[in-house]
């Protein structure tokens, strides 16, 4: 969708992504998992209102569609919300999943609707399944991408760094190449959920340095085999001569004249749709999807609700990004904590933020 505003376009990005969270309810319980999902999360978001939310995706310009959770497939109608997409083809598809439910007719499943797969693996067998939580998670897993592969469907494997597998890439590059997996996406930890609890654990300022190099090394390394590497935070040379990354559009200064643009939508289990972040406070929300087709409440949020997103983001960009010496930003995770911090000063009270915060995040 694009919307008009003194010649210049205010719009979600031509290449735009909708990340759409299926439910709180995993079978695993991940020590970093920001959404705290549960065996026994309560949140569920209605197979018509995602089925619906698809098919507007392409009134807004997406052309990515991550469906995620908790664990997508707990969700009771995943088979019939692959089945619509099917139909659609206005988009690239991807399941972002643990593996573990993930069997042969999960794989065709998958296949048919010309998604790709986004499996979490966090390092050798024995400490995956203890980050993750279950004793068999890592063999489980592994299965699902040899069927996954076996079936055709591209996989990407996302791995969170902490201080205790810092080391762990060179050698789950290796295995993945020989599983067929082509893409590794490497997320540091963020202190986010039940992140906060293992805070101690995230990568100091050197060591993101050095996360960044191996990375970058990797990538040349195994270039021409088809093994594809991306780290999950930003550069801030990048950030400085791009702010519209940072969330910061700056109209005519803007190369593509934007003066209003959300990348990224999220639709949050609950039905709140946030721009960008998933874990952003909902006082920045656009509204309930439950209520409100999704592009009625884009064109409301670019008329009375985005200008206080982005003075917010402004200012985080101007205190953080020109006086940090890191080469790599965690600029999402900085948005979102601040926006929780920023809440509590400026409600009633501490303890009623809190409350909603908790209520929200799931803990």
């Amino acid at each position: 969708m694009r919307v008009l505003e003194s010649g210049l376009a205010a719009s979600t990005s031509e290449s735009g992504v909708l990340v759409i969270h299926l439910l709180n309810r995993c079978n695993l319980h991940c020590r970093h998992c920001y959404m705290n999902a549960v065996p026994d999360g309560g949140n569920i978001l209605p197979a018509d209102i995602v089925c619906r939310a698809l098919q507007e995706a392409k009134l807004l310009g997406i052309r990515t569609v991550h469906l995620t959770g908790g664990e997508p497939f707990v969700y009771p109608e995943i088979h019939r919300v692959l089945e619509f997409a099917s139909g659609l083809r206005d988009f690239q598809l991807f399941i972002s999943t643990n593996g573990t439910r993930i069997g042969s007719h999960e794989a065709q499943w998958m296949k048919a609707a010309g998604a790709g797969a986004q499996i979490s693996i966090d390092g050798p067998e024995e400490y995956h399944d203890r980050f993750r939580g279950m004793r068999g998670a890592f063999a489980a897993s592994n299965s699902a991408i040899q069927m996954l592969v076996a079936a055709g469907v591209p996989v990407t494997v996302v791995v969170t760094i902490t201080q205790d597998n810092l080391d762990c890439l060179p050698s789950l590059a290796e295995w993945a190449l020989g599983a067929g997996v082509e893409r590794i996406s490497v997320q540091p930890l963020q202190a986010i959920g039940r992140g906060g609890h293992i805070a101690d654990a995230k990568l100091s300022e050197q060591q993101m340095c050095k996360l960044f190099a191996s990375t970058s090394d990797l990538g040349h390394v195994y270039a021409k085999t088809g093994l594809h590497f991306s780290l999950h935070y930003k550069a801030r040379s990048f950030l400085l001569e791009h702010p519209c990354a940072a969330y910061v559009c700056n109209g005519a200064h803007c190369h593509r004249l934007v003066t209003k643009e959300i990348k990224r939508l999220i639709i949050r289990e609950d039905g709140t749709v946030l721009p960008e972040i998933a874990t952003l406070n909902p006082r920045f929300a656009l509204g309930n999807v439950r209520e409100t087709p999704l592009p009625d409440l884009v064109k409301s949020y670019f008329s009375s609700g985005y200008a206080a997103f982005q003075d917010f983001c402004r200012d985080i960009y101007r205190d953080v990004v020109p006086a940090s010496t890191s080469p790599i930003i965690a600029w999402d995770e900085i948005v979102s904590e601040r926006s929780w911090n920023q809440s509590i000063k400026n409600t009633c009270s501490a303890q009623d933020s809190l409350d909603y915060a908790v209520a929200f995040i799931g803990k």
